[in-house]
């Protein structure tokens, strides 16, 4: 399983959003420029994570976006699924009517890895990444 750019980089704004929480908002394009990102493709995920209520976001000449919670209030999981979607290593993983075989050993080791992958970015906070660094 890898995430696409829309995963990586949506997780790497909220994460520069999480490390300047208390400065207030932050525009579209400081962000885009202190991570070396499309400005316009920042655009779209960060819609999606406003729409989602993890972003907010004000206008005006000290406007731009933050996060809607604090750091320790928001998941990875969270913000990953809105980007990229439901995390299942097979389609008969995640659904049940793809595949009737109820003995197939192989998904239910896909099931358990699912299971790991969600418990893991569940379990992390944009406040256990910043306190993660070195």
């Amino acid at each position: 399983m890898k995430l696409s750019t829309r995963g990586r980089y949506g997780l790497r704004a909220c994460y520069y959003l999480a490390e300047n929480y208390y400065e207030g908002y932050t525009s579209v394009s400081d962000i885009a420029k202190e991570l070396s990102l499309s400005e316009n493709y920042l655009e779209q995920l960060i819609r999606i994570l406003k729409q989602n209520d993890i972003i907010a976001s004000i206008r005006g000449a000290k406007g731009g976006y933050r996060l809607n919670k604090k750091p320790s209030d928001i998941t990875v999981g969270e913000i990953l699924r809105l980007l990229e979607g439901d995390f299942t290593t097979a389609v008969c993983a995640g659904d049940e009517s793809i595949c009737d075989n109820r003995q197939c050993q192989a998904r239910n080791v896909f099931s358990k890895i699912d299971i790991a992958i969600n418990k893991a970015v569940d379990s992390i906070t944009l406040e256990d990444m910043l306190n993660d660094e070195d």
